[in-house]
């Protein structure tokens, strides 16, 4: 993408304004700013959690039950419309029970896959472009209220009303946008679902995304910036990409929730308003 059309996108009123531009553009040039690929090793492994109350007696336990979900069956999802049929898995299983909405000391299976075959995936990483940082923050943003805790939204809500008419070009910067992107997108799911085509039109055997539980992760900049290294974060794979991995083990847990995201929503907010008032 051109300078002279990222200034333009990033000079937009408002984010339902960037995003009609965005989705406007030819498709060589929308894919543009996505310039990563991940490359899966073999042996890499993967996980996935489920509600325990979905199972009947030892259906857990068989493979089937941990596939991608049956097209006749598939509700929208982040980056899935009604009866599509994809997998969504992660590198590491810290923020599962979050993402699934478990609440504390209920009961749920946790997966574990292996990659038996190295293959790559497409990714929402992207150097050296602010709409790929938006855009980026859009992927993994919560959404709605319902899927942070009431202190988590008490600190996002307080910071909010601080920040709410900055430009756009602040939620390329902002590491806390993704808490509160819902508040610009009411259908945040219908927005993502389209940004996934997008992704899978470069790869389909799936793509790498981060988790807004896991938010220290930057991209668009001159440097990516992960935690655990762009090969490492949550995927959504298709048939084709399941077809590299299988099971290997299946574990009853029960959820211990963390409180590390509280913490670091804090700090970042007490951080980012030191900043915009120039102290």
């Amino acid at each position: 993408m051109n300078k002279e059309r990222e200034f333009r996108l990033l000079n937009c009123e408002s984010i339902s304004e960037f995003l009609s531009m965005y989705f406007g553009l030819g498709q060589k040039e929308k894919l543009s700013i996505f310039t990563e690929e991940v490359v899966v090793p073999v042996w890499s492994v993967f996980y996935r959690a489920r509600k325990a109350d979905g199972f009947n007696n030892s259906s857990y336990k068989e493979p089937k039950a941990w596939g991608p979900v049956p097209k006749e069956i598939a509700t929208q999802g982040r980056f899935n419309k009604d009866h599509e049929s994809v997998l969504y898995v992660a590198s590491y299983p810290d923020s599962l029970e979050r993402e699934i909405k478990l609440k504390e000391g209920e009961a749920y299976y946790l997966a574990k896959y292996i990659c038996k075959k190295e293959f790559s995936v497409a990714s929402f990483l992207g150097t050296n472009n602010y709409v790929n940082s938006i855009l980026h923050q859009i992927a993994k943003a919560v959404s709605g209220p319902e899927e942070l805790t009431e202190k988590e939204r008490e600190i996002i809500d307080e910071y909010f009303e601080i920040i709410k008419e900055s430009p756009i070009d602040r939620l390329a910067k902002d590491t806390l946008s993704s808490l509160y992107m819902y508040k610009f997108i009411p259908n945040l799911y219908d927005v993502t679902n389209r940004l996934g085509e997008l992704l899978l039109l470069k790869n389909d055997y799936g793509f790498r995304y981060s988790s807004v539980y896991d938010p220290l992760e930057y991209s668009g900049w001159p440097v990516i910036i992960t935690l655990d290294g762009k090969e490492n974060g949550n995927f959504v794979l298709t048939q084709k990409g399941y077809e590299n991995i299988e099971l290997d083990t299946v574990e009853e847990k029960r959820c211990s929730p963390h409180g590390g995201l509280e913490s670091f929503i804090e700090s970042f907010a007490d951080f980012e308003l030191a900043y915009k008032k120039g102290y």
